[in-house]
């Protein structure tokens, strides 16, 4: 019985792993093999001609046959891993282990290193002693991100695979079962497969894991709240609680006359709080029997719901600072709502979307100013409405046919229209500049996250997984100039 005692590639003496790499290049053989052949090399002088003709063998198959250098190593580790797990079951060579379409492009090389480890004393490839098993992980990895690979593309039909093209069309017992032959068990069928999946290995929950992960990203891009257009992006590297910087002066150079002194202007976190975000999650549990039947899409399902609900959790986040205080906003740092008559951002009477009204709420977003007077000159960008006011917003800025000077519509064209589903009044309004320029509404996700991250467990009170949804984020103003509030008539 073959026991390899491989290490980790991150373990391999950097001195040793360099011997390697300059042994392959003075042969013609690309440096990134190095990480894969040494872990089997005790010293740098066992990378033998025997072992770099078969490397270049197997790199002219794969160029006549469009196979990347990446897939070809990827594939030689899951054959090398499927040829141990065979062996420790006393099962012989199985080439169902590999597709059809795989043996031809990995078994020539496991031939011979598998040979040399069996073969005469003299030729045996010497095990590297440094430390435990590398390639039985990176085997595993390799297969792994194969699945997820595979499992998305099925869920998701958008997505093209790359190195598991051979799952996307498997149930999800086939690929437990696969799972398990990859990991020395044999399933007897594909229910026991399932179960021996996600409850005798950590990885395969993981596998499903990675490829809803994958789809409820993918699908966040393309479905965004109509308010996320609305606002901008802010950098939030944890749950501290952080402000945007400030200037103790304008910005503005002043002039420095013969002999005179540059003023200092002291920069300092004294602007309004940026987001700080809130975590949020959900948990639920899929069966054993859900998993191996998987008769109606179940990973396709849960993707998508999982994809509904956190478009609903970012929108509930970007507009809670808009219906904050019945509407008025949050709180600014100088103690004042968001929308209020001290801020000039806020119609003294209501009306509804129109030449007079949006001719109003351009003149007071065009005045605005800075603390020390300095202008902002913001363009307006947009009219953000409910759903009740999308067709008056449509005629308003709806291009007219004019017969005369006074009948053109000047916003013809002009701003763009959103409308957002979960403003709650009927007839309030906003006309704004375009955050990509302008400070205004603003969300943060925690390291970057934008979508949530799906994390699994196995179950053990129950014969099933159990996964959650995470998620941390939130959204406030963090200027209010750019944004002008009428309350509708």
């Amino acid at each position: 019985m073959l026991h390899f005692k491989l290490q980790h590639a991150g373990t391999v003496p950097a001195r040793h792993l360099a011997g390697v790499q300059m042994r392959l290049e003075e042969k013609g053989i690309k440096p990134a093999w190095a990480s894969l052949v040494a872990p089997y090399m005790e010293t740098p002088e066992d990378v033998e001609d025997a072992l770099v003709s078969e490397i270049k063998g197997l790199l002219a198959y794969a160029k006549r046959n469009g196979i990347p250098d990446k897939e070809l190593r990827e594939l030689f580790q899951a054959a090398l891993l499927e040829r141990q797990s065979d062996e420790a079951e006393g099962a012989g060579e199985d080439d169902d282990a590999l597709s059809d379409s795989e043996i031809p492009k990995a078994k020539s090389l496991l031939r011979l290193v598998m040979d040399q480890k069996h073969g005469r004393p003299q030729d045996r490839v010497r095990i590297n002693p440094h430390g435990p098993s590398s390639a039985r992980v990176n085997a595993l990895a390799g297969l792994g991100a194969a699945m997820i690979d595979g499992l998305t593309a099925r869920i998701d039909r958008r997505h093209t695979p790359r190195q598991g093209a051979q799952f996307a069309n498997m149930t999800l017992g086939q690929m437990a079962a696969h799972h398990c032959r990859a990991h020395g068990r044999s399933p007897f069928n594909e229910a026991e497969a399932v179960r021996m999946a996600m409850h005798s290995t950590s990885d395969f929950a993981q596998v499903l894991e990675g490829a809803i992960g994958n789809t409820v990203a993918r699908n966040m891009t393309s479905i965004q709240p109509a308010l996320a257009r609305a606002s901008h992006e802010v950098e939030a590297n944890s749950y501290r609680q952080t402000k945007l910087l400030g200037l103790s002066g304008s910005g503005m150079p002043q002039e420095v006359r013969e002999g005179g002194e540059i003023k200092h202007v002291t920069i300092d976190e004294t602007g309004e709080f940026k987001p700080t975000p809130r975590d949020f999650g959900a948990l639920f549990r899929v069966s054993n029997q859900a998993i191996a039947n998987d008769d109606l899409d179940l990973m396709g399902q849960i993707a998508q719901k999982m994809t509904i609900g956190a478009t609903e959790r970012l929108r509930r986040a970007l507009v809670e600072p808009l219906l904050a205080n019945d509407g008025s906003g949050h709180l600014m740092s100088d103690g004042k709502t968001v929308f209020h008559a001290d801020h000039g951002n806020l119609s003294a009477s209501g009306g509804a979307p129109g030449l007079t009204t949006l001719s109003a709420a351009r003149q007071a977003l065009r005045g605005q100013r800075g603390q020390q007077g300095e202008f902002y000159a913001y363009e307006p960008w947009a009219i953000i409405v409910p759903p009740a006011l999308e067709t008056i917003a449509q005629q308003a800025v709806a291009e007219i046919n004019a017969t005369k000077t006074s009948d053109t519509n000047p916003f013809s064209g002009a701003l763009e229209i959103i409308v957002e589903v979960a403003l709650t009044d009927p007839n309030a309004w906003y006309l704004i500049a375009n955050p990509a320029s302008a400070d205004g509404l603003a969300h943060a996700f925690l390291d970057g996250g934008k979508a949530p991250r799906v994390e699994s467990k196995p179950g053990w009170e129950t014969l099933g997984t159990e996964f959650r949804r995470v998620w941390a984020l939130d959204a406030r103003f963090v200027s209010w100039a750019s944004w002008y509030k009428n309350s509708g008539a």
